[in-house]
């Protein structure tokens, strides 16, 4: 039975794993009837009315007011972004003109407006849900918006709507939770689904893990003393710094993989500045290897963004910060079999694994590999590395309270 908006935004995860199946189920039904069963009615009514004409307003000048302006151009028209501390220089936000609270509201008397509030930390975005509600204007969500407008799949494969995805294959999906070795695997597993299905993040605080737990404190495993550790999308050494905390600095090898070059001097600075573990012993070795990962060997043009969002690219751009990196294969790279692999590496992950058959077929390491970058991640990476070796354990996790950062564990 599919329920509509208000019901689907009461209910609550209980952890019981029929009910989470049962919520899971009903969602999926209520989309099939309109994709649109979790945004507002009056929303809807305003752009089914006023189509490309429709006066929307960004609440908060953030990274994602930024990624729905580079989406939703020519779709609506975006007349203002709301930031009260920055209105009064005359600003303008990646070319929308920024306005202050006062002048939303002004906008807003005079005609339909839809708000679509940016803001993801409890403090602003309270401040915007009430101050809405108040003089009764529609807002939305990031993910609500991008469903009213259909815009899927994006230019940035890292921020699509899931819904489609989900709803076509709900029946894998369960079975996916089957395979889950353990209940809270399959609590994070549905909640991570309900939060992309309604369009509502509130479903992942369910079940979110502070981001100090990724990959080495899951709950899940251990990294043991005397590991080979394949960093795969090293970025600014987070990760190595983890594992070797985990591990309180006793391992064989740490290979650091990353082909940004702005990530590159980072950390090559952190190798050169590493001193081992403060007791006597064997200090482990630390590589660095500046290349991206793949399915095969090759050349690929990159963005060498620096930090998180560095990533291959189908084409090249006329971009300054795109250049060319080697593409390898992770069987032909290491110079040992690795005992742990890490990824995360913007959707590549698949292609990468792809490229490590024989390690994980021979050695099997255990792995921590990110599923939150595309919609099939889930059951696409599990299916792959279950069709090289059926007796490795599967857990999930999601480390932080944003849409980012789902993990799966093979151990």
């Amino acid at each position: 039975m599919s329920k509509g908006y208000s019901e689907m935004m009461g209910l609550e995860v209980a952890g019981n794993y029929q009910n989470l199946i049962t919520i899971f189920q009903q969602a999926v039904s209520s989309y099939q009837v309109s994709p649109w069963f979790c945004i507002p009615p009056e929303a809807c009514r305003i752009y089914q009315s006023e189509g490309g004409l429709t006066q929307v307003v960004l609440l908060g000048t953030t990274q994602f007011s930024q990624l729905f302006i580079n989406e939703a151009a020519g779709r609506i028209k975006i007349v203002g972004v709301v930031d009260d501390f920055k209105a009064k220089d005359g600003a303008a936000f990646h070319g929308i003109p920024i306005i202050s609270s006062e002048a939303m509201l002004r906008l807003a008397r005079e005609q339909r407006i839809i708000s679509i509030n940016g803001c993801r930390y409890d403090y602003s975005r309270r401040y915007f849900k009430n101050l809405t509600l108040q003089h009764v204007i529609p807002m939305l969500n990031f993910e609500q918006a991008l469903r009213l407008l259909s815009i899927s799949p994006c230019t940035d494969h890292r921020i699509d709507d899931w819904g489609g995805y989900i709803a076509s294959h709900a029946a894998e999906l369960i079975a996916l939770s089957h395979r889950l070795d353990d209940d809270y695997s399959r609590f994070t597993l549905f909640s991570v689904l309900l939060s992309h299905l309604t369009c509502n993040p509130e479903w992942i605080l369910n079940a979110a893990k502070p981001y100090l737990t990724l990959y080495f404190r899951s709950g899940l495993w251990l990294p043991s003393q005397g590991e080979r550790f394949a960093d795969c999308g090293a970025s600014i050494a987070e990760s190595t710094k983890a594992f070797i905390d985990a591990t309180d600095g006793v391992f064989k090898k740490i290979w650091m993989i990353e082909p940004d070059e702005v990530n590159q001097r980072t950390i090559a600075s952190f190798i050169t500045d590493y001193s081992g573990p403060p007791v006597t012993g064997e200090k482990g070795v630390i590589e660095l290897l500046g290349v991206a990962l793949g399915s095969e060997d090759g050349e690929m043009p990159f963005l060498h963004e620096g930090g998180h969002g560095g990533h291959l690219l189908a084409a090249p751009t006329d971009q300054a910060i795109c250049r060319n990196v080697a593409v390898r294969r992770l069987d032909g790279l290491l110079d040992d079999s690795p005992t742990l692999i890490k990824m995360d590496i913007e959707g590549a992950e698949l292609e990468t694994l792809k490229g490590a058959q024989e390690h994980i077929l021979h050695g099997r390491p255990k792995m921590a590999i990110s599923a939150y970058h595309r919609a099939s991640d889930l059951l696409d990476i599990s299916k792959y590395v279950e069709g090289l070796r059926g007796d490795y354990k599967i857990g999930i996790r999601h480390h932080t309270e944003e849409r980012w950062d789902t993990c799966l564990y093979f151990y």
